[in-house]
C-alpha cells in the first residue's frame, strides 16, 4: 500500500474492487478529475486474485486494502464455510439436473427407435453418464473461491476511512466533471449530512460517453432537499448508495454499515436507516452526474447486477423485510420509494427468474402496501392487471397473463412477424422430424450472395460428392452462377423452407453467425468458415460496442459454442479467433481460406476476362479496386451502415481516366445506394457483384482502408495502398487494431486525396519501396493459402463421418 497524503482528507472515496483491472483505472481517472485536492480513494480488493493495477496503486490518493487482510478470522471462516456449502449444493443441483436429461434423452432414443430411425442424436456418454464423472467435471468447473462480496469490502472502507466525507462508487462507474465537487459544495453550503445527484446508465468508457446512448436513471431538476416527492422520484428504481456522500461522523455515531447476510441487496437496510435518520438534512443536485456503466462482457467479468441468481428473489424479499421493520407509519415516502421498488423488481422478473416459493411472498408483500392505488398507477394497463390479480394471491391466473404480456411485448404487430410464427412449428414438429445427415445447409452473408468461402466449399463437394448429399443454398436472389452447378435447392432467409432445411440438415456451413434462435440439434456438424483475417478488433477483444447489440460478446459467446469447426487462412488469425471468440483452439482448421483456391487457379487469367467481360470494363485498362469498410459510429440500424464516399472520382478520373478505371466495392454490411451515373466509363460498381474473389483477379491496384480484403489480395503479390483519410479517429477511438498499421501494411497509408493521387502516379518507386515489408506480409498472413483449401476442409469435416471416425461428442 502506498500513502502519501500529507493531511486529513476532506473526502473519503470508497470502491469496493472484484474485478476488471481497466474499470477500475477508469474509475479512479474520473475522480481524479474531480479537483478535490483534499482527497483519499479507498480500494478494498475482495478475495478474487484480481491485482488491482499498478496504475492505481502508484496513484498517490489511493490506499488499497485486501478484504481477507482485513477482517476477523472467525467472518473469514464462517464466510468461507459459506462457500464451501454453497459450492457442494451447486455441484449436487448440476449433477441432478445432468442426470435428469439424461433420463429425457434415453426416451427420445427409445422413441425414435420405435419409429425406426436408425441415426441416433446422442452419444453414449450423453445417454449413460457416469455420476462419478459428472462429479469430477463440476468438482474441477465450479471453483474454490467465494469473493467476500461488496458489503464487507463497503464495511472496510468506512473503517479504514479517515475523511470528513464519505463517497461511494463502483469500480466499474465514473464521475462526469464536476459531480462530486458539486455535492461536496452542496454539503458545506446547507450543512447537509448527505447529497446526491442524477445517475444515467450507459455501456460505454467516459472518452465515447454520449447523453443520446445513455438512459438517465433519476430524473431531478436542480438543487433541492431530498424529500417528499424528490426523495421518492429517486429511489422509486432502486435503493443504493452509489452517488451518496455522507458525513462521516454522522455514519460513525449511529453505526451505520452494510448488511453482510445479503450478497445482491446490501445497500437496502443502510439507505433506509440513513435516509431516516437524515431527514431534513438531505439534499441533491440534479446537475451532479454518476455515471453507472454496464459491462458487455458478461462471460468473464460481469458485474453483481448481471449475474442471474434464483435465490435472488429471496434475498431481496429478505432486504425487504428487514427495510419494513425500520420504516415508521410516518415515512410516508420511504416506503412508497421501496414498495414502488419491489413492484419493479417483481415485474421484471417474474416468472421466470422467481423462485416459485417466493411469489406468494411478494403478493403478500403487495397486500399490506398503504399507497398501493398511488404505487400502481405508474403502471401499464397490462401491468396493473397482473400485479393486481398477484396482489389478491391468485398466482395461477397472474402466471399466464405475466407470460402473454411478456410474450406479446417480444411480437412485432398484432400478432407476430412470420418467423414468429415459423419457428412454433420448428420447435413443435421439424425439430421432431429425423435429423439428414446427407443434406448440407449452406449460407453466406446471410443469403444476400452465392460467394466466399461457403461456395467454394460446396463447389468442392459438388465436384467429389456429386449427388450423395442434398444441398441447401439460403439464397434471396437468384444466381446464375448457383444455377449453372449441380443440383441444389434454394430457400430465401427466414422462409419457412429455411426454417424446416435448417431444423433437419446434419451438416451446416455458414461464413457469418447463425441467428440467435436458430440453435443446432445434437448431432449436427457446424462448419464456421468467417469471412476474413481481422485487421478491427473483433467480440471479445473489442471495449465499447458501438453499433452492435449491448449483448454483442454474450451472443458470439453463445454461437461460438455450436460451431464445431471455424476455418483460420493463417497462423495469426488463429490466435486471434481463440482469444477473441473465446474458442477452443483444437477445433480451429487453420487450413487457409477456400475463396483464395480460386487466386491460385491455373486459368486465373481466363477468369479476369471473364470478369472484366460481365462488367463491361474496356480491355487493356488498368483496374484499380477500391474497397472500404463500413464505420462502427456510423449507422442508421444495427447491421446497416451509413457510407460517404471519400475518395475524390472526379479528380481520379481527371488523371487516370485514359488508361484506367476503377473498380467500386463496398462492404455487405452498407445501407446506402451510391449514384455513380457522373462517373459512367470510369467507375465501375462491383458491389452488388456476388464473389469479390473473382475481382481480385480482375484488379491491378487495390485501394483499401480497414477492409480485410488485403489479406486475401495479398496473394495475388499486386500493389495495395491504403485511403486512411480518418486513421488517427479510427484507430484510437472507435474499435482498434490488431496491428500497427503504419510499420506492418505491404503499402503506404494515404490520408488524403492529393496523397492517393500522387501514389498513383508512383506505383512503381512504392512498390520497390514495400517490397521487403510485403514479402514478410505474405509470408505471415498468405503462405497457408495454396489453391487446395477447400480439399483440406471437406476432407476433414466430411471425411470424419464417412471414415467413421468422426467425434460426435462436439
Amino acid at each position: 500500500m502506498i500513502w502519501r497524503c500529507k493531511k486529513m482528507p476532506k473526502v473519503s472515496v470508497i470502491i469496493p474492487y472484484f474485478k476488471g483491472q481497466a474499470y477500475l483505472e477508469e474509475c479512479v481517472q474520473s475522480i481524479e478529475e474531480q479537483k478535490i485536492e483534499d482527497l483519499e480513494i479507498i480500494v478494498v480488493n475482495d478475495k478474487d486474485g484480481h491485482e488491482v493495477p499498478d496504475s492505481v496503486k502508484e496513484n498517490p490518493h489511493v490506499k488499497v486494502f485486501l478484504a481477507m487482510d482485513e477482517l476477523p478470522e472467525d467472518v473469514i471462516r464462517a464466510n468461507e464455510e459459506t462457500a464451501a456449502a454453497w459450492r457442494e449444493q451447486k455441484i449436487h443441483e448440476r449433477v441432478e439436473k445432468r442426470l435428469d436429461s439424461a433420463e429425457r434423452r434415453r426416451e427420445q432414443a427409445r422413441e425414435m427407435e420405435k419409429k425406426g430411425d436408425s441415426i441416433s442424436l446422442y452419444t453414449d456418454k450423453e445417454l449413460h453418464p457416469s455420476e462419478e464423472d459428472l462429479l469430477d467435471e463440476y468438482e474441477e468447473k465450479i471453483g474454490q473461491v467465494y469473493p467476500f462480496g461488496v458489503s464487507f469490502c463497503r464495511n472496510i472502507g468506512l473503517e479504514k476511512a479517515t475523511g470528513e466525507y464519505v463517497y461511494f462508487i463502483d469500480c466499474d462507474d465514473y464521475l462526469m466533471d464536476g459531480a462530486l465537487k458539486r455535492l461536496l459544495d452542496l454539503a458545506e453550503e446547507k450543512q447537509a449530512v448527505m447529497t446526491t445527484g442524477n445517475k444515467y446508465s450507459s455501456w460505454f468508457k467516459p472518452v465515447n460517453f454520449d447523453f443520446e446512448k445513455a438512459k438517465q436513471e433519476t430524473f431531478i431538476e436542480g438543487v433541492k432537499p431530498l424529500e417528499g416527492q424528490t426523495l421518492r422520484d429517486r429511489f422509486v428504481e432502486m435503493y443504493s448508495v452509489q452517488h451518496f456522500l455522507i458525513r462521516r461522523d454522522f455514519v460513525m455515531e449511529h453505526e451505520l454499515s452494510f448488511d453482510t447476510t445479503t450478497r445482491f441487496y446490501s445497500d437496502m437496510t443502510f439507505c433506509v436507516k440513513l435516509l431516516k435518520l437524515a431527514a431534513g438534512k438531505m439534499w441533491v443536485d440534479g446537475d451532479s452526474l454518476y455515471i453507472w456503466r454496464h459491462r458487455n462482457d458478461q462471460i468473464h467479468l460481469p458485474a453483481l447486477c448481471q449475474k442471474k441468481r434464483g435465490h435472488r428473489s429471496g434475498e431481496f424479499l429478505d432486504a425487504y423485510d428487514k427495510c419494513l421493520h425500520i420504516i415508521k407509519p410516518e415515512d410516508k415516502d420511504l416506503r412508497f420509494a421501496l414498495d414502488h421498488y419491489l413492484m419493479n423488481f417483481f415485474w421484471r422478473k417474474y416468472p421466470a427468474r422467481i423462485l416459485r416459493e417466493n411469489a406468494p411472498k411478494f403478493a403478500k408483500a403487495m397486500a399490506n402496501m398503504p399507497e398501493w392505488k398511488n404505487v400502481i398507477k405508474e403502471y401499464g394497463i397490462f401491468q396493473r392487471l397482473q400485479l393486481s390479480i398477484t396482489r389478491k394471491g391468485k398466482l395461477r391466473m397472474a402466471k399466464p397473463v405475466m407470460k402473454f404480456n411478456k410474450w406479446r411485448k417480444k411480437k412485432k404487430g398484432l400478432i407476430g412477424s412470420r418467423i414468429q410464427w415459423y419457428r412454433v412449428l420448428e420447435r413443435h414438429i421439424f425439430k421432431k422430424m429425423p435429423l439428414r445427415h446427407d443434406w448440407v445447409f449452406i449460407e453466406s452473408f446471410f443469403g444476400k450472395s452465392y460467394s466466399d468461402s461457403p461456395k467454394y466449399l460446396y463447389e468442392y463437394l459438388q465436384k467429389t460428392r456429386g449427388d450423395k448429399y442434398r444441398y441447401i443454398w439460403v439464397l434471396n436472389n437468384k444466381s446464375e452462377a448457383l444455377a449453372k452447378t449441380g443440383k441444389h435447392t434454394r430457400v430465401k432467409m427466414n422462409s419457412l423452407r429455411y426454417v424446416y432445411y435448417a431444423s433437419r440438415c446434419g451438416y451446416r456451413i455458414f461464413n457469418v453467425r447463425q441467428p440467435a434462435w436458430n440453435k443446432k440439434r445434437p448431432g449436427v456438424v457446424f462448419l464456421e468458415t468467417w469471412h476474413g483475417t481481422p485487421l478491427k478488433k473483433l467480440a471479445f477483444d473489442m471495449d465499447d460496442i458501438t453499433s452492435a447489440s449491448q449483448n454483442h460478446k454474450t451472443l458470439f459467446y453463445k454461437h461460438g459454442r455450436e460451431w464445431n469447426y471455424l476455418i483460420s487462412a493463417n497462423r495469426f488469425s488463429t490466435d486471434v479467433f481463440e482469444r477473441a471468440f473465446v474458442y477452443d483452439r483444437d477445433k480451429i482448421l487453420e487450413y487457409g481460406y477456400p475463396r483464395n483456391d480460386i487466386l491460385y487457379a491455373d486459368n486465373k487469367e481466363e477468369i479476369a476476362a471473364e470478369v472484366k467481360k460481365e462488367l463491361g470494363i474496356p480491355e487493356g485498362k488498368r483496374v484499380i479496386l477500391y474497397a472500404p469498410t463500413w464505420r462502427d459510429n456510423q449507422f442508421y440500424d444495427r447491421g446497416k451502415y451509413k457510407f460517404t464516399l471519400a475518395l475524390d472520382l472526379g479528380r481520379l478520373q481527371k488523371e487516370f481516366g485514359e488508361d484506367s478505371v476503377v473498380l467500386l466495392r463496398t462492404h455487405y454490411y452498407i445501407a446506402d445506394i451510391l449514384d455513380l451515373t457522373e462517373y459512367e466509363g470510369f467507375v465501375y460498381n462491383g458491389s452488388q457483384y456476388e464473389d469479390v474473389s473473382r475481382l481480385y483477379l480482375a484488379s491491378d491496384i487495390c485501394i483499401t482502408d480497414y477492409s480485410s480484403v488485403f489479406f486475401d489480395f495479398a496473394n495475388l503479390k499486386r500493389p495495395i495502398l491504403f485511403y486512411a483519410y480518418d486513421f488517427d479517429e479510427y484507430a484510437d477511438e472507435i474499435r482498434g487494431m490488431y496491428m500497427d498499421m503504419e510499420k506492418e501494411l505491404p503499402g503506404p497509408i494515404l490520408r488524403t486525396n492529393d496523397a492517393v493521387v500522387d501514389a498513383l502516379h508512383h506505383m512503381d518507386a512504392i512498390e520497390e519501396t514495400y517490397k521487403e515489408r510485403y514479402e514478410e506480409f505474405y509470408e505471415r498472413f498468405c503462405s497457408v493459402d495454396d489453391g487446395h483449401a477447400s480439399e483440406r476442409v471437406i476432407e476433414k469435416v466430411f471425411g470424419e463421418r464417412e471414415n467413421g471416425t468422426l467425434d460426435t461428442e462436439q
